[in-house]
């Protein structure tokens, strides 16, 4: 199964792209779980980019956010790729879990999240693209896990 979707850079439009997303996956015998991943992963990756995405630099047509989504044997693999100001998520350092949650900066867990879920993540820069694939297992009964 594969399949390429569209949004323009609109937070109104991160819950129309995630209910197309647990439609295609629920209709693929994903399981809930996997579901609720995909949701976070895509939530934040949609969010830092509407959020901290330089349009300014881009091309009208350009703004815009595209996720594909493919499933194989038992990884889902997602990319997710939008035009905003060169970003690595895989470069971000990782937040201090052990401190004081007081303390902690704003941001990153989000992040560290979204690279915790995946079994695979790289990042490309192509064009004025950020491309970010990541892949996931999808539970077996043989498995389960």
């Amino acid at each position: 199964m594969q399949m390429r979707l569209f949004i323009p850079r609109e937070h109104a439009r991160v819950d129309d792209l995630n209910a197309s997303l647990e439609a295609v996956l629920a209709n693929n015998g994903v399981s809930p779980a996997i579901q609720g991943d995909v949701r976070l992963i895509v939530e934040e990756l949609a969010s830092n980019a509407i959020e901290h995405g330089d349009l300014a630099r881009v091309e009208a047509e350009e703004h815009e956010l595209c996720v594909d989504i493919a499933i194989r044997e038992h990884l889902l693999t997602l990319e997710f790729r939008e035009s905003g100001a060169p970003f690595n998520l895989l470069e971000q350092p990782p937040p201090d879990l052990d401190a004081d949650i007081l303390a902690r900066p704003t941001g990153g867990l989000g992040l560290h999240l979204v690279r915790q879920g995946s079994e695979q993540a790289s990042y490309q820069r192509v064009g004025n693209y950020n491309v970010v694939r990541l892949t996931l297992r999808i539970p077996t009964e043989e498995t389960g896990a």
